[in-house]
């Protein structure tokens, strides 16, 4: 009975003895925990902050992309009048010493053409092959002069993409031709008016001759 007594005297004792351990357990716990909480809350610091620098160059890269949008919308804009522009011949083309020349070539042919076919009526001395083949030659040459002068007006004012320099060019070239035109036409008509005076002579030196 005594040794019951003892027993039941002594838990207390053994149960107040065990507190301070339980307590340094639990707060051994709580400061791994804290300590954990504390690492935790530093992580996501460091995960804000590097969500806050990747968000700020975000924000950067979105600026320059619509900065570059918005450049590569004046370039599509500037881009679009120049090759607007190069669809019309500029002033200076038109009023070109080269577009001159074109209808001043095409006006002398036209004269050369009229005077031509009103000194064939009177060339006497020429037979009917020679007159028939220059009046043909004639009419070729008006239609072949009026072409290139057509061409040389859709140059002018053709919608298509060429440079005012490629256009003064074109006509350039053209008037080359038209001179070229003008000068065999000219040449023609000469021949024959020295053909047509050489047999006058001949026929007036035949009459006298008879006389």
């Amino acid at each position: 009975m005594r040794k019951i007594i003892y027993l039941v005297s002594l838990i207390p004792i053994v149960a107040f003895g065990q507190l301070p351990v339980t307590d340094a357990a639990a707060n051994t716990s709580l400061a791994l925990v804290n300590n954990h909480l504390t690492q935790i809350n530093i992580q996501i610091k460091k995960t804000n902050l590097q969500l806050t620098t990747m968000n700020k160059n975000l924000e950067r890269l979105i600026n320059l992309l619509e900065k570059n949008n918005t450049l590569t919308s004046k370039s599509k804009e500037i881009l679009k009048e120049e090759l607007e522009a190069k669809k019309v011949s500029p002033n200076f083309v038109l009023k070109s010493t080269e577009v001159s020349n074109a209808v001043d070539l095409k006006n002398k042919i036209l004269k050369v053409y009229r005077t031509s076919q009103q000194s064939i009526k009177v060339f006497k001395n020429l037979d009917d092959k020679e007159s028939k083949e220059f009046i043909t030659y004639t009419a070729n040459t008006v239609m072949r002069a009026t072409n290139l002068f057509k061409e040389c007006k859709t140059i002018l004012y053709t919608r298509a993409i060429i440079q005012p320099e490629e256009r003064l060019k074109k006509i350039g070239d053209i008037n080359t031709k038209l001179a070229k035109i003008l000068d065999d036409l000219v040449a023609y008509e000469r021949r024959l008016r020295q053909l047509n005076s050489s047999r006058d002579i001949r026929r007036t030196l035949i009459d006298l001759n008879k006389n």
